[in-house]
């Protein structure tokens, strides 16, 4: 078992790792420019590619996507009882409670705990929290929602040709298929060497919130995929991946907005980074769990 679990954690912290070598290294590691990479085209092309080339069943998709809307909600409901009560900022901090980082650290997980149903389970589970992070998360941190922020995502025309392939069974063309499977083959490592390379340039301002939403962020995400995976029933590699990438911890992504739109955005990159490291701290017991939840033989 601990075998199994090294190698599905290892590959995550070598790339990682690598990122924030080259980070450090001041190797003008361009993290916007791979960010825009990945979030215009490397993901869209997986999502399109995966969702369309291996079995899944249009049922099994709506159920991970509504397991992912619940997981957030919860978080949300709880983040912001949290905030309130510690007398924190709502609009700082709960974007970072809410959204896990399920694409950089969630989907390599998947795919190399689980294999192919992995990472399609994951990507069924990801394209929701994506959608949120750029949207409702945006809105948070700024104090207002533009339906603009949601029709500029490629994302959301990715989702939509999914849908289209899935009800109307149509062949997508090989070209196609060759094409997006290509681009979004780039996108993992892409997203590994861009936390590591985000880490080394992100700092802690302040300690003591960065260690609060650390633990809150784990501490929330937890209950809140087994609290999901109790509401839908589900079982197998289908609870397994809920439990995963329900628990991880909070995305860059957070900090890049409140750097755009609040005035205390460092506490948000200090609470990034304790979050990612309590996080790759307690990974081993976390895939342990995961692999007890799912019922598959580590």
């Amino acid at each position: 078992m601990y075998g199994q679990i090294f190698n599905v954690i290892g590959p995550i912290f070598v790339i990682t790792f690598v990122g924030y070598i080259l980070g450090r290294a001041n190797r003008d590691v361009d993290t916007r420019t791979i960010s825009s990479l990945v979030l215009f085209i490397a993901t869209p092309s997986l999502v399109f590619s995966t969702l369309t080339s291996l079995e899944i069943e249009t049922a099994t998709l709506l159920k991970m996507a509504l397991a992912a809307g619940l997981c957030v909600a919860i978080a949300a409901v709880a983040g912001y009882l949290v905030l309130t009560g510690l007398r924190m900022s709502w609009q700082t901090f709960l974007p970072s409670l809410m959204m896990p980082n399920s694409g950089n650290i969630g989907l390599p997980l998947a795919l190399l705990a689980f294999g192919d149903r992995g990472l399609v389970l994951g990507i069924s589970y990801f394209f929701v929290i994506a959608l949120l992070q750029y949207t409702v998360g945006a809105a948070i941190s700024s104090g207002q929602y533009r339906l603009g922020d949601l029709l500029r995502q490629p994302l959301i025309y990715s989702i939509i040709l999914v849908a289209i392939v899935l009800l109307t069974g149509v062949r997508v063309p090989v070209i196609i298929a060759t094409t997006t499977d290509l681009l979004g083959g780039m996108m993992i490592p892409a997203m590994l060497v861009m936390l590591g390379a985000s880490l080394a340039r992100l700092g802690v301002s302040d300690l003591r919130p960065a260690i609060v939403i650390a633990l809150a962020r784990l501490g929330i995400g937890i209950p809140a995929g087994l609290a999901v995976i109790w509401l839908l029933s589900l079982s197998g590699i289908e609870a397994g991946v809920v439990f995963l990438l329900a628990s991880m911890p909070t995305a860059i992504v957070n900090y890049v907005f409140a750097e755009r739109y609040r005035s205390d955005a460092q506490q948000v990159a200090g609470a990034v980074v304790v979050s990612t490291m309590l996080s790759f701290a307690v990974l081993p017991v976390i895939l342990a769990a995961t692999y007890w939840i799912s019922g598959v033989s580590a």
